[in-house]
């Protein structure tokens, strides 16, 4: 990768990203501290805004990188990418809103209120607000509303089909993101690790048929705790993967055959 010099252009740790000012307007809001988020450092994800960007706009990935016999399609994918990645941009900037959180603390109040016929529902809850309490407004909206979904089906082990369940169709894609941002072990251990206090795992199948973050039992419990040395830098690669599974999701192909 070349690091280029020009006004349009800023390098962030070596590597090239878009100015603030060719972010989305929600992304701006965010730099200028305009923006209602909970954000304890929001010029970290400003700047991930930035490279994200960047390399969806400019095919700066290692298709083009290392194979220089597709150079021709670059501009094909630039087009299209760039278009996906400002979609995930505009999506994010506005889950980082803290009024669109989910109030985990009030959703427990209300299920415990309607008694015991509640119980799993109940377990749920407490689950997101665990995570709420691990987490807090580091991660998008998303993450809580996708992992307390189960609280609102029939029963929280009835399980969806992602892309052909019309119940869930306006949270599909944001939720698969979510759910495949888990390829982050160690958050995907630490989600896990809490669900399993109430008896309980999280599972996603990430083909077509894939469960809205359908709930099962589990067997045991574990303790895990993301190494302080490292917590940023996870939470940075869950939110980085969350992105781009975001912007991928309308071309991977699917199929029925799978449900």
């Amino acid at each position: 990768m070349q690091v280029l010099e020009f006004p349009s252009v800023a390098v962030i740790a070596g590597e090239n990203a878009v100015a603030v000012t060719q972010l989305p307007p929600i992304w701006q809001d965010i730099a200028q501290g305009a923006a209602n988020t909970g954000l304890c450092n929001p010029q970290i994800y400003v700047e991930m805004a930035q490279l994200f960007l960047y390399k969806l706009e400019q095919g700066d990935v290692d298709l083009f990188n290392e194979r220089p016999e597709l150079t021709h399609l670059k501009p094909s994918f630039c087009q299209l990418f760039g278009q996906l990645a400002r979609e995930t941009l505009e999506f994010y900037g506005h889950d980082f809103l803290t009024h669109n959180y989910p109030n985990c603390a009030e959703i427990l109040r209300d299920l415990e209120s309607k008694g015991s016929d509640y119980a799993d529902e109940i377990k749920v809850a407490k689950i997101g607000l665990e995570l709420f309490d691990e987490f807090g407004y580091e991660l998008p909206a998303s993450f809580y509303h996708v992992h307390l979904a189960p609280i609102y089906r029939d029963h929280v082990f009835e399980e969806r089909a992602l892309r052909f369940d019309k119940r869930d169709i306006e949270h599909k894609r944001s939720w698969d993101a979510i759910l495949h941002a888990c390829k982050v072990f160690a958050m995907q251990m630490k989600v896990q690790s809490i669900a399993s206090k109430y008896g309980f795992t999280y599972q996603h199948g990430c083909g077509c048929n894939s469960h809205l973050s359908a709930i099962d039992l589990s067997h045991g419990k574990f303790e895990y705790e993301l190494s302080p040395e490292k917590r940023d830098r996870w939470i940075r690669s869950f939110i980085w993967t969350a992105w781009y599974e975001y912007a991928f999701f309308p071309i991977v192909p699917n199929t029925s055959y799978l449900v």
